[in-house]
């Protein structure tokens, strides 16, 4: 267990190793949302929101936490794994006395713990200070981080079964381009899935995106029913489920098939 926590406290390091780009990258953050915030405004504004789904307020509340959820539920894995295999440093890491999965678990946590600090808290505190509405349902906090738990678990077994498919693939930016900018918008991180097509939201719920964005910023931010909420957290350990599985068997056929590039 030590040799994992250490890992975790060089994930953090490398994330904090250069402070002009946290210090850039915070800002960066502070500007989307600031963007997210005034774009949704002029659109309601605009009358142009008079046939959404959701209020002004609600589309508002879920923008902001998803924007500060996204501070931390980032992950690195799929560019990871690929430089390593790109370098040949993953003959290294597969030799070493430790599970490669946990491995990169591990400094992936250890990347979301510096974030988290360095950017969810300060971000989360200049929200409390300038919007002054009523932005989360404080009775469904303790479910919301439940669902923030499982979503981060979803979020991280999907970019490692991409990542693992460079062990055959060699390279994946371009498909990791395309399923991030898919993946962007059905997860509900740039917009809310209520505000879907009818046709998309049927096809979305066959797809893992929702349990990431959707499904954790709704329960914190919309009251919903005991039944709904255990419906919801069910989805999201169903694609855990499933997820690890998918993950696995890429896994054990990516062994076979790895090309090891470079050094």
């Amino acid at each position: 267990m030590r040799k994992y926590a250490d890992l975790a406290i060089i994930g953090i390091k490398e994330h904090t190793a250069y402070l002009n780009s946290v210090w850039a990258n915070f800002l960066a953050k502070i500007v989307y949302l600031y963007m997210q915030f005034a774009l949704w405004n002029a659109l309601f504004a605009s009358n142009s929101g008079s046939n959404i789904p959701l209020s002004h307020d609600d589309t508002i509340k879920y923008i902001i936490v998803a924007t500060i959820l996204s501070t931390f539920m980032e992950c690195d894995v799929i560019a990871w794994i690929n430089n390593q295999i790109q370098s040949g440093d993953v003959a290294n890491q597969l030799i070493r006395p430790i599970d490669y999965k946990y491995m990169i678990f591990a400094k992936h946590l250890g990347t979301s713990v510096a974030r988290f600090v360095i950017y969810t808290l300060p971000l989360g505190i200049l929200v409390a200070v300038f919007y002054h509405g009523e932005l989360i349902c404080k009775e469904q906090l303790v479910y919301g981080f439940i669902s923030i738990i499982l979503a981060y678990v979803i979020q991280f077994l999907y970019s490692l079964i991409i990542g693992l498919m460079a062990f055959w693939l060699i390279v994946t930016w371009p498909l990791n381009m395309l399923l991030a900018a898919i993946y962007k918008l059905l997860s509900g991180s740039w917009i809310p899935t209520a505000m879907f097509p009818e046709l998309l939201t049927k096809i979305n719920m066959f797809l893992p995106f929702r349990a990431i964005y959707a499904i954790p910023v709704t329960i914190i931010t919309t009251p919903m029913s005991s039944k709904s909420i255990c419906e919801n957290l069910s989805v999201q350990l169903v694609w855990v489920a499933v997820l690890l599985l998918v993950s696995e068997a890429v896994w054990i056929i990516g062994k076979k098939k790895l090309v090891v590039q470079g050094g």
